[in-house]
């Protein structure tokens, strides 16, 4: 059983390395997302993970510091249990998709320095990347609308 959860914290390591964690942030992540109950001693992520104490204490406040992971403490008892924090890390993602426009914006600036290149070929393909990024930040409002909604509903 604890080896089938390895490779599964292993599998989903992998994939949130490949969106700006590093190794170890990962695996941690993943651990804290697969944890039942939802909460983990620092002691025993360290155990499982088979880390050092500031590998592990780096990881923790690195993804609190992002708001993907936060504590919590038990009456009586002096440890702190860390989580995912899912509704920060929602928020956190949120967030990101504000960064579409300024992207856009920086692309056109782009393209406009570019006009008077000889790399039509590139310049095509980043018109290309720039409208892609145009037809999101057209959707997403609507997008975050009918999630409003659905979430209103939901309540």
């Amino acid at each position: 059983m604890i080896k089938d959860i390895k490779n599964k914290v292993e599998e989903i390591g992998i994939f949130f390395e490949k969106t700006g964690l590093t190794p170890m942030e990962a695996r941690v992540f993943a651990l804290l997302l697969l944890a039942d109950p939802p909460a983990m001693e620092f002691f025993a992520i360290q155990e499982f993970l088979d880390a050092s104490k500031s590998t592990i204490s780096n990881a923790l406040k690195r993804l609190m510091n992002e708001g993907r992971v936060d504590y919590i403490t038990k009456p009586g008892d002096r440890k702190r249990y860390f989580r995912v924090s899912s509704q920060k890390w929602l928020e956190q993602i949120q967030e990101s998709f504000a960064t579409i426009t300024p992207f856009v914006s920086t692309m056109k600036k782009v393209l406009a320095l570019r006009e008077q290149t000889d790399s039509p070929e590139f310049n095509k393909d980043l018109r290309h990347i720039q409208d892609y990024f145009l037809y999101l930040e057209e959707e997403l409002p609507r997008i975050q609308a009918k999630w409003n909604k659905r979430q209103q509903a939901n309540s």
